[in-house]
């Protein structure tokens, strides 16, 4: 049992990164973006409010003015988004194969210390998918991957927290203003995003199970209606075949004379009757069909002579009231007669 939850373990493991990756891939959840932008020109700070079209400029001023306090009159409290200048940043592009593209946090995470300046641990890092005709031509996919030293990106944000101003996005100014950055170099940021992003994964997962564990349910109950519903059929269907052999035993043991005769009537053999209706018509008659209803006896064919054939019947031991049913008729054919007899079967001469 040990065995199979470490193996059940493992599978939501990779279940869980499976779609973290795809969330990366994805771009899921979206960038923050904050109420202003606040870009870092060199010499000066450049506020702009974000809007539906293009971002308007609000104000500009220095770092060293933060503590006047005109950056405050403008944005508050409301979240900011900052764009760094290129000092202190390294971008690196790489290009990867099309089919590594669901594995793209694991690769990051494996290269970013073989091509940046830095230690993990000391350094803060993104990455964006860049799209290109060339690249997707070839089977691959291109990646800008920036880094910057955990102590810059603090050192650029303090001055703003200082005066009561917190960022939740930190990009690059070279990236477009008018469209949220793809790059977030917030401390702690990228963590945030992924635990955001595998808890996306497991509430997914959760909703899943539930709807499978329910679908299991009905289908449950399902198959138990059916097996009920089908006991509840074979428990009517034996009531009645044991309601029936009852009655027929009663029938059997009955002194109703009625039965009998329908009895021995039934015991009647049909070859028996053939040769007694066989010796009795003349070579002359041939015999088309013969029905056997209960008692009546009902006889169809053709003849040289058909009225003759109920005096020949009526001296049958086995048949009486032997008549016709239907009207003689010439058959224009064979030139015959054609006859319809109907008699009754007898008890006279019967065992």
């Amino acid at each position: 049992m040990s065995a199979l939850g470490a193996y059940f373990k493992r599978a939501m493991a990779v279940l869980l990164d499976e779609m973290t990756s795809w969330q990366a891939t994805m771009g899921i959840p979206r960038t923050a973006r904050g109420t202003f932008l606040l870009v870092d020109e060199g010499t000066k700070l450049a506020c702009y409010r974000v809007g539906r079209s293009r971002p308007a400029h609000k104000a500009d001023g220095t770092r060293a003015d933060l503590r006047d306090g005109w950056l405050n009159k403008i944005v508050g409290t409301r979240p900011v988004e900052l764009r760094l200048a290129g000092d202190g940043v390294v971008v690196r592009s790489l290009r990867l194969p099309a089919a590594s593209r669901g594995h793209i946090e694991a690769i990051i995470r494996h290269q970013v210390e073989q091509i940046m300046p830095w230690p993990s641990e000391k350094m803060v890092y993104d990455y964006d998918i860049q799209e290109s005709e060339a690249a997707r031509f070839s089977g691959q996919f291109d990646v800008r991957l920036v880094a910057t030293s955990l102590t810059a990106v603090r050192s650029a944000i303090e001055p703003f927290q200082s005066v009561g101003i917190t960022p939740v996005v930190v990009g690059l100014a070279s990236d477009p203003s008018d469209r949220p950055s793809a790059i977030n170099l917030l401390p702690g940021a990228k963590a945030a995003v992924r635990a955001r992003r595998r808890h996306n994964a497991l509430v997914c997962l959760s909703l899943l199970a539930a709807a499978g564990v329910a679908l299991l349910a009905c289908a449950g109950w399902s198959v138990n209606h059916a097996v009920a519903e089908t006991a509840r059929i074979e428990a009517s269907l034996a009531s009645l075949r044991g309601a029936v052999e009852t009655a027929r035993k009663e029938a059997e043991a009955t002194n109703d004379p009625g039965l009998d005769v329908a009895r021995k009537w039934d015991a009647v053999p049909m070859v028996l009757l053939l040769e007694e209706l066989s010796s009795r018509v003349p070579d002359t008659t041939y015999l088309t069909a013969l029905d056997v209803e209960d008692r009546n006896v009902r006889v169809t064919g053709l003849s040289t002579n058909a009225a003759d054939l109920i005096s020949l019947l009526e001296g049958s031991d086995m048949l009486e009231g032997a008549g016709f049913s239907a009207p003689i008729v010439r058959d224009n054919d064979s030139k015959l007669e054609r006859f319809e007899i109907l008699a009754h079967l007898s008890e006279k001469g019967r065992p």
